[in-house]
């Protein structure tokens, strides 16, 4: 439908998301977007690197948006701040900067950040360099509450983005934990070591906790974190993630395949072959995955079949967001807007 040329220093690989009638995205900073035809409404260059997390903050008319880097975390201003000509920098298009890389635990890990949530003014996300989650005001970025999960000071956790429901945050992490934490005060209501590796998200549903690793899923209690069943799909996952319905689990196993799952059970509905991992997303009937960071390919939840495949001229290619029956997506240089096809 339309495409949006970055700036030459934009380096986009996260999905975009949508206040409104704009479209972020992120990628060495931010990009602002209308998003009925893709004009920019503003660029602001930012060492930026994960996805976006929106919320509302006192004292501002607009919005903040919470990003992670190896810097640490940001509370950028949704509206860009008033723009210094030919910089593609702002006046106030950020408003804090919280804990940065390596302040409390020195850490062998360097790798890129992961996505921050936001819940009713606070943001919650790993701290880059660290063991640790922490909760920041999304005002100021002041902490409200830090928690170490993994004491040893030499494993870097490899955390993945937090899950909120029902007044508790659910996060997993690297080498093989989940844990569950008040999101008032971040005191811990549960803790599960388990033998599989890599732990990798922790959607959350009224059936329990999806949690991924890198041979399987498994479906966790949301009060002790029991498992109620567990799955081997002899896959090979790192860093993909699942996604869920009111009945399905959708997933890639890091191999060869792509998988629908019965949530209540696991047992298969179907599969089709894929290449490596990929963080789905499911909308209206239909589940999308990008396979090698490179194709977006999309199946019907209920039989499995391919619907479409779409290849962008320039890789990688991010998660898409749903909205107007429209696809919206990342890439290195770019932004898109997919739409059905006359």
């Amino acid at each position: 439908v339309w495409t949006y040329d970055a700036p030459s220093w934009f380096r986009g690989a996260s999905g975009p998301i949508r206040l409104g009638e704009t479209l972020y995205a992120t990628g060495k900073g931010v990009v602002a977007l209308h998003v009925e035809d893709g004009t920019e409404r503003f660029a602001r260059r930012g060492p930026y690197t994960s996805g976006l997390a929106a919320t509302d903050a006192e004292p501002y008319r607009s919005p903040t948006l919470a990003v992670t880097s190896t810097g640490g975390v940001y509370g950028v201003n949704a509206s860009g701040g008033i723009e210094i000509p030919g910089t593609h920098r702002g006046i106030g298009s950020e408003r804090w900067h919280g804990p940065p890389y390596g302040k409390y635990r020195p850490t062998i890990d360097h790798t890129p950040t992961t996505d921050p949530v936001a819940h009713d003014g606070t943001v919650y996300t790993p701290v880059v360099g660290t063991n640790d989650i922490v909760a920041l005001n999304a005002s100021d970025g002041s902490v409200r509450w830090r928690v170490t999960v993994e004491q040893d000071d030499v494993i870097a956790a490899g955390f993945g983005r937090p899950t909120i429901r029902d007044g508790t945050l659910f996060v997993a992490n690297w080498p093989g934990r989940v844990s569950a934490f008040d999101i008032e005060d971040g005191t811990q209501r549960w803790k599960r070591d388990r033998d599989d590796q890599m732990q990798l998200c922790t959607p959350v549903t009224e059936a329990g906790v999806i949690v991924t690793s890198r041979t399987g899923v498994a479906l966790l209690d949301r009060d002790d974190g029991e498992p109620l069943w567990e799955r081997d799909l002899d896959g090979n996952a790192t860093g993909g993630t699942a996604a869920v319905t009111d009945d399905r689990v959708l997933l890639s196993d890091g191999n060869d395949e792509f998988h629908a799952l019965d949530l209540d059970t696991g047992e298969s509905y179907w599969s089709r072959e894929f290449a490596g991992e990929s963080r789905p997303v499911v909308a209206d009937g239909t589940v999308y995955a990008v396979e090698e960071k490179a194709t977006l390919r999309a199946f019907d939840v209920d039989s499995g079949v391919e619907l479409f495949s779409f290849e962008p001229d320039q890789v990688p290619l991010s998660p898409p967001i749903i909205g107007d029956d429209r696809l919206y997506v990342t890439n290195r240089r770019c932004v898109l807007a997919l739409g059905e096809q006359s």
